[in-house]
């Protein structure tokens, strides 16, 4: 990448800010990608105080995902999407239903206006997604063209294709095309690559492009990036996760564009990824924690 180019990619980018200990949110309407380890939870923010989250992160995330919650002072839940039934989706839904004191039936649950599905058919036998049905909190299953709004907010389920014929839980998923304040993210979920490029065709480019699988190479292609042209890539993948999630060949093909890390299997030679510390590029960034992107006066700066 020449130093002009460089300097064109970083003046359109949205402003990502890494959020920690002492650094709470600014206010305002914006993405926080929250940091659940191997897996994945996003909270959405719109300009008129809506709450919009998609997925919930693994077991044991709860706490980041409450914790969240809580910065945003967001006592109740507009709209919760599931893109599917994994476990590192849906696994922390049932302990952050009861809220901070673990105890369902108290004032602190979690409420939740509105939960969408792809629908419950097919869905995986395990102790989380057994929880998730269980919930009280209405659900219903969504389809494209579905559509959610409030104010400066608009959640689109969008066309990914046909799964195949006794396809695996990822490629049965959600693709959600969002825009808050003008900033546009695209949302597949774990789908595979060519079900991205589907959806990308009816969301369009967007700001920011949420890699699909934690950054899998299965999630993402040059098409996908041709159809996507994001500003900012945002990988959720865990510090220690065995995939070594960003994959190598992820990074490569990211290597001229923004892209941030929430965690990362080898950020240095002696990590348990090593190749990957070879691979990071000139505008790669490993957050640690929670990233936020902020729209309008939230923050950040919309590419379009």
């Amino acid at each position: 990448m020449n130093l002009l180019a460089l300097a064109l990619s970083l003046l359109l980018a949205p402003a990502p800010i890494a959020l920690g200990p002492g650094r709470p949110p600014p206010d305002g309407p914006g993405l926080r990608f929250i940091d659940v380890g191997q897996g994945s939870a996003l909270l959405v923010v719109g300009p008129a105080g809506d709450v919009v989250v998609i997925d919930a992160g693994p077991p044991g995330a709860s706490e980041a995902l409450l914790h969240a919650l809580a910065e945003h002072a967001a006592a109740e839940i507009d709209l919760w999407i599931f893109t599917h039934f994994d476990n590192d989706h849906v696994g922390a839904f049932g302990r952050a239903l009861a809220g901070p004191d673990n105890l369902a039936g108290t004032d602190d649950d979690l409420r939740i206006v509105e939960r969408w599905d792809r629908g419950l058919e097919g869905a995986p036998d395990t102790p989380a997604v057994a929880a998730y049905t269980a919930a009280e909190a209405p659900r219903r299953t969504a389809r494209a063209p579905d559509r959610w709004r409030a104010p400066g907010l608009d959640v689109a389920v969008v066309p990914a294709g046909t799964a195949p014929e006794r396809a695996a839980e990822n490629a049965r998923g959600l693709a959600l095309c969002i825009t808050v304040e003008g900033l546009r993210v695209l949302v597949p979920g774990d789908l595979p690559a060519e079900q991205v490029a589907a959806a990308a065709s009816s969301c369009g480019p967007v700001d920011v492009l949420w890699a699909s699988h934690h950054g899998s190479r299965t999630g993402i292609s040059h098409d996908v990036l041709a159809r996507t042209d994001p500003a900012l890539v945002v990988v959720s993948a865990g510090d220690a996760n065995q995939y070594c999630h960003p994959h190598a060949e992820v990074l490569d093909l990211l290597h001229s564009r923004t892209v941030w890390v929430t965690g990362l299997a080898g950020a240095s030679p002696h990590g348990a990824c090593p190749g990957l510390a070879a691979r990071w590029g000139p505008l790669h960034r490993l957050a640690g924690g929670d990233v936020w992107v902020g729209a309008g006066g939230g923050g950040g700066s919309a590419a379009r």
